[in-house]
């Protein structure tokens, strides 16, 4: 994304930069009183492509990022020729396995008792395969990488059946809230397409979102086939209002607070998670994922038994005000 600094720094580019070992935040600064090549760079990197990318790595709040004045020149030339490089495993991260996430959901769709609903979720995904493998969960915070909705997905499932069962005395629809879990974010299967050795973002993400592209295809699929009125009713309901109170209208019933509730643990620990890998044992911070404190205990190995801690960890000082929105990454 191109950015416009101070007026001495001219403009400059942020973005994230990957191979098969991981990715990390780079920033493109270009070279002293040549701010123009920061335009020219812009313009000739491709999301999704292979760059060449020389600079300086350095520890920034904690984080690892890619520091670009120099090496501009490489982005300036444009991505390498993929279909040249060999394997495309060097180039690509994604800690996805999208065949057994592929398997697994279809195995779910297929276990849901009313053949309406199961009828209608596995058309779903038959017409629409690059669910399993292309999209991610989302553009940043949580699972942003190559077949990560479909990681995403098989979460918010085990979740939304493990939230139904775990709750007493408490009554639900397991087929429909499994129904709408699987297809919860089914519209960004055409919110980002395949580019390169990666994906890239369609207009139709920033311009429509993802809950109305979902709720189009799935009405598309119920008028070729008979589903139950009532049940692609709440289904329907379910995909609309699973951003919980962000969403226009809430949710209503147990199913689709339950899918709500799933979606967001499945986000949440996941942004946790990563902060606290960033995070030095022993040491609390702000995370910048979460929107909020963190801290990673030592591992356990690594703490003296006969000593045990007598204080508790220091809080790090927040810098945000506010709970983490995660509606607009789930």
């Amino acid at each position: 994304m191109l950015r416009s600094g101070k007026e001495v720094r001219g403009q400059y580019i942020t973005c994230t930069i990957s191979d098969a070992t991981g990715e990390m935040a780079c920033k493109i600064w270009g070279k002293k009183s040549l701010n123009f090549l920061v335009k020219e760079a812009s313009a000739a990197i491709r999301e999704g492509m292979v760059h060449r990318v020389v600079g300086k790595a350095q520890v920034y709040n904690n984080e690892l990022q890619m520091n670009v004045n120099d090496g501009i020149d490489h982005l300036i030339q444009g991505p390498a020729d993929h279909a040249s490089l060999d394997p495309p495993g060097d180039f690509v991260f994604s800690p996805a396995d999208c065949a057994r996430n592929r398997d697994e959901l279809l195995r779910m769709a297929a276990g849901i008792g009313r053949p309406g609903l199961r009828a209608l979720v596995e058309r779903v995904f038959a017409t629409h395969d690059a669910f399993f493998s292309v999209p991610p969960a989302a553009r940043a915070k949580h699972h942003a990488y190559r077949g990560g909705l479909a990681e995403h997905t098989l979460e918010v499932v085990r979740y939304t059946e493990a939230f139904l069962v775990g709750a007493e005395g408490i009554s639900a629809d397991r087929d429909v809230a499994v129904a709408g879990a699987l297809l919860h974010d089914v519209g960004k299967a055409v919110c980002f397409a395949e580019q390169g050795f990666s994906f890239c973002q369609l207009p139709t993400y920033s311009l429509l979102g993802h809950i109305s592209p979902g709720i189009s295809i799935i009405e598309q699929a119920a008028e070729e086939m008979t589903v139950d009125g009532q049940d692609l009713s709440h289904l329907l309901h379910i995909v609309q209002t699973h951003h919980g109170i962000y969403s226009d209208p809430k949710p209503q019933t147990v199913e689709a607070w339950a899918v709500h509730q799933a979606d967001n643990t499945s986000a949440l620990l996941h942004e946790v998670a990563s902060d606290v890998e960033d995070t030095h044992p022993g040491e609390g911070r702000f995370g910048s994922r979460l929107k909020g404190p963190v801290y990673r205990y030592p591992a356990p190995s690594a703490v003296s038994e006969s000593v045990p801690e007598a204080h508790a960890p220091s809080a790090p000082v927040a810098k945000e005000k506010g709970p983490s929105d995660l509606s607009q990454w789930c």
